[in-house]
């Protein structure tokens, strides 16, 4: 394929255009993924908050499940209290005195679990109070650095948009044939599609070349690819010489 001295040197040029858009996609496609991490944070802490308001819920029905027991067990008490005047043998007083007893006993376990609940449920909303209050430092947190990023994207985007002007304007000498060869090239990978001969070598993959290959790139005058990478390869004097 048919590749000026000039074809080359805009070849390079062009190189250099898209290196400098990579960086600035490099930067554009970070924002998003800051920005994800930003909101991940902010869903991990309005997680907590609903664990906290969850737990402090269970707590508190099973505060009032057992203050239900409990008022059974009064409840029973009493009714046995009524009942011993009624019975007619001292067995089945004796009977109602050990009902009413362990009624009794178990009421005050039960008023003993209820006081550890109550200890449980100030604690939990203590720790709702606080989470909520975390919440909201990160909610504000969260926003302020969120609208820097996309403040900062709104700006690599602008930048972009100029730098990828100024890169068609370069692609424009470069044949069509082998602008196709060089994207090709880029497409899979290489961003350094072409590089210079270092020596007798392959700058990029470092395989020795083959004598007519070097002569063939110091000529300058037909596409050269390496055979090993297929990067486009060429004489840094070439190019040195055309400058001058």
């Amino acid at each position: 394929m048919a590749l000026s001295k000039e074809h080359l040197h805009a070849l390079i040029a062009l190189q250099g255009q898209d290196a400098g858009l990579d960086k600035i996609k490099a930067e554009m496609d970070r924002i998003p993924a800051e920005v994800a991490a930003l909101n991940a944070g902010l869903e991990k802490e309005k997680l907590r908050l609903n664990e906290s308001k969850a737990k402090t819920v269970a707590l508190e029905k099973k505060k009032k499940e057992r203050e239900l027991e409990l008022a059974g067990k009064e409840e029973a008490a009493k009714k046995h209290g009524g009942e011993l005047n009624s019975v007619k043998t001292n067995e089945a007083f004796k009977a109602l005195q050990k009902e009413i007893e362990c009624a009794k006993l178990e009421a005050g376990d039960i008023e003993t679990a209820i006081l550890e609940l109550m200890d449980q449920v100030d604690a939990s909303r203590k720790e709702e109070k606080a989470a909520a209050v975390e919440l909201k430092g990160v909610e504000e947190k969260v926003k302020a650095q969120v609208s820097s990023l996309e403040a900062e994207l709104a700006e690599f985007k602008g930048r972009f948009d100029a730098a990828k002007a100024a890169r068609d304007q370069a692609a424009a000498p470069v044949p069509p044939e082998v602008l196709k060869i060089y994207d090709h090239i880029r497409g899979r990978g290489k961003k350094d599609a072409v590089v210079p001969i270092d020596s007798n070598n392959c700058s990029a993959c470092r395989v020795i070349l083959a004598p007519q290959v070097i002569v063939e790139a110091t000529k300058a005058k037909a596409l050269v690819t390496c055979e090993s990478c297929q990067r486009i390869i060429y004489k840094p004097e070439t190019v040195a010489a055309k400058a001058a």
